[in-house]
Parts: C-alpha cells; structure tokens; sequence
C-alpha cells in the first residue's frame, strides 16, 4: 500500500466503478457484509471512503478504505474481519488535492495547481471472495419453500426464452 494517494486517483476509481454494474454490485455486496458483522457500530467506521477498488483476484477481493486522520476507524473491528478471514491492515498516510487557484504563486513550474497534503488512514481490507460472490444468488419463494436460486441461470434462461409460456412441458 502506497504512502501517497492523489484526489484525482480516486476520483477514476469511482468513475471506472460507475461505469461497470458488476464492480458496483461487488461493492455493494462488500459494504454489505461489513454491516452484517457490526463494523459500523464501531466509533468512526461509517466516515470511511472508498479509495481504491474493488479489486477482484481469483481468491480475494481487495478495497482500500480511506478516513480523515483525526477520525481513525476502531482496529477492533478489523478483528472482526480478521476472524473471517480478512486480511486488514492500517497505514497513514498523505492525500494529495490540489490547491484552489487564486494567484500564479498557487501554480507550479508547469502551470498546473500546487498540491496540498492531508494526513489520512487507509484501511487495507483483502476479504474471501466467497462472501461477495454469493451476490448473484438470491432466495425466493417458491412453493411456499424458501429456495436457493442462482439469478444468473434465471437471466440466462429468460434470454434463451425458457420462461415463455408456449415452452411449458417441451423438455419431456
């Protein structure tokens, strides 16, 4: 993990998030297994803000979390992360934004705006990708019986026209 961060990196890495539905799902679905194990009871882990990722790797999912420095989230609730088999790591470091010009002193050699530095904390989180996969699978009634369905074999069905009426009772 990087001492530096740079406004604008993150800014591409919220922009590349919007534009993938996938990313933003997975994220979504990370955001939400921090909630089923109560990390956001812990003092400052609702300030937290998504700097980089999600990085999907065969096994893992990797996001890095940043917050302001005198707002550092609880390590306690890493431990509870880290029972599940997370790995979570704490680092300060330095965001980099640029200055708002108001002068050519605020400029530097190349005319681009001066940096500012700020002192943050970026929370390293690699979690089991098995806790985000489960995102494609939802649990529907059927029957009267709750039922496990994968939703991307539903999609795939639809799309072939498996669900169209005059098909029922073709598969015999």
């Amino acid at each position: 993990m990087q001492n530096d961060i740079e406004q604008q990196d993150i800014i591409d890495n919220l922009r590349s998030v919007d534009k993938n539905g996938t990313l933003l799902d997975i994220l979504l679905e990370f955001e939400h297994v921090l909630d089923e194990q109560g990390i956001y009871a812990y003092k400052n882990w609702k300030k937290g803000e998504v700097a980089m990722g999600p990085k999907l790797t065969r096994h893992w999912l990797h996001v890095i979390l940043m917050y302001p420095y005198l707002d550092m989230p609880n390590p306690k609730a890493g431990l509870r992360l880290i029972k599940l088999g997370c790995e979570v790591s704490f680092k300060r470091a330095t965001l980099k934004t640029p200055k708002i010009v108001k002068s050519p002193e605020d400029l530097d050699a190349r005319n681009k705006p001066k940096m500012n530095s700020e002192d943050v904390w970026l929370v390293d989180i690699w979690m089991p990708r098995k806790f985000v996969d489960e995102f494609t699978d939802e649990k529907v009634q059927v029957d009267d019986t709750d039922t496990l369905v994968n939703t991307q074999d539903l999609g795939q069905a639809n799309s072939e026209g498996l669900d169209d009426e005059t098909n029922l009772g073709q598969d015999v």
